[in-house]
């Protein structure tokens, strides 16, 4: 019940606001698609524990560089809808050196203004949601226990150096809430960030000279801090408005820097 009643509460303002966009638009106010482009660095403290491995815990840093593509729909200046994909790699020194190459990241989100004031260059209140989803992976060398290995009696400090392949499953959830405004032809906004991770961490092992049997684990990967701040502006390029440059850092759930370009349709 208390599921249905959280889903509820989420969705029930989200048709409002929806019906309330659609309404402006048919009133002859725009629907403006647009396209956007950015890269950014992102580097963020997350945490890995496995329920079945009794006092397994350790926090790791992951750290990430994305190309990311949005398509959007702009409705009445009321809603914003869009998809995102591209590509982004991964680096966690604590998994084992873990380093993957670049692969497929897609997801999308939506923004909500609540509020503008009158003046179109003032002040505007907004809230929005995304996700983003990656699995990327790697070769890495693991030290297991040799106490499950033939090769125990060379083996340094108890242990034994294992070949296996790491897929981690990357999901994350952020909403923002915040403000921005207008200065001349600069668009600064700002506010405060929830975020979470949602992972899996995918260690798989094959049978080889020192281990009879396979291996395999999958432990959960978590942020550490999921409430952070947001500051960014967008550098509109033409007179039409129809071309920006916009630029967002963000600070303490995450560490980020992003620089896009949007055009605007």
């Amino acid at each position: 019940m208390k599921q249905i009643l959280s889903t509820f509460a989420v969705f029930l303002p989200l048709v409002v606001w929806t019906s309330q966009a659609l309404a402006a638009a048919s009133d002859g106010r725009a629907l403006e698609p647009y396209f956007q482009i950015g890269v950014g660095a992102f580097s963020r403290d997350i945490v890995e524990q496995d329920s079945a491995i009794s006092g397994f815990k350790f926090k790791g840093t992951a750290d990430s560089t994305r190309l990311i593509a949005k398509l959007g729909l702009n409705i009445a200046d009321v809603l914003n809808l869009y998809v995102q994909g591209g590509g982004s790699d991964l680096s966690i020194d604590e998994f084992n050196n873990y380093d993957s190459a670049t692969k497929g990241a897609y997801g999308g989100g939506l923004r909500i203004n609540l509020y503008q004031s009158p003046d179109r260059d003032a002040l505007k209140l907004f809230v929005e949601g995304n996700y983003l989803r990656s699995t990327t992976d790697d070769r890495v060398q693991i030290d297991v226990n040799c106490s499950a290995a033939t090769a125990c009696a060379s083996a340094p400090n108890g242990f034994v150096s294992r070949l296996s392949k790491e897929t981690i499953e990357w999901n994350e959830y952020t909403v923002l809430m915040g403000a921005s405004g207008r200065y001349f032809n600069l668009a600064p906004n700002g506010g405060i960030r929830l975020s979470a991770v949602n992972g899996k961490d995918r260690l798989r092992a094959a049978p080889d000279s020192n281990f009879a049997a396979s291996f395999q684990a999958s432990p959960d990967v978590r942020e550490q801090d999921n409430f952070g701040i947001f500051f960014g502006t967008d550098v509109f390029l033409d007179r039409s408005e129809k071309t920006a440059l916009n630029f967002e850092v963000s600070l303490i759930d995450q560490n980020s820097f992003e620089a896009a370009i949007r055009r605007s349709f």
